[in-house]
């Protein structure tokens, strides 16, 4: 998917993925750090379809989601906020009792977990 980029992000899109793959979240592709993992996930809650970038099961049963984004600094908008604790929230409640922590992902290769 081209996840709503411009279309001069979308020519970078290589690029970033690259810098994510490599950069403070790649232990999320790693097979020795997580269980289980997809991509594209679709989850229904309260009402909503919800689909996340990338949902990981850590081995010590932590779930992660991961929310790619372009820009430099999501967590300074708080519209992106949001959006990744209401993942929280559908996480939260399609597994009781999981730990859930929630992330970006940015094409700089940052990883920037989310209260």
């Amino acid at each position: 998917r081209d996840h709503g980029l411009a279309p001069a992000e979308l020519a970078e899109a290589p690029a970033m993925a690259a810098r994510i793959l490599a950069g403070d979240g790649a232990w999320a592709w790693r097979e020795d750090a997580i269980a289980w993992a997809g991509n594209e996930v679709e989850l229904h809650h309260e009402g909503e379809l919800l689909r996340l970038d990338r949902l990981v099961r850590a081995h010590d049963g932590a779930w992660w989601v991961l929310d790619y984004k372009s820009a430099a600094r999501p967590e300074r908008d708080a519209a992106l906020l949001e959006q990744l604790r209401r993942y929280r929230r559908a996480v939260q409640a399609a597994c009781p009792g999981a730990p859930v922590q929630v992330a970006f992902l940015t094409g700089q290769g940052r990883l920037v977990e989310v209260e």
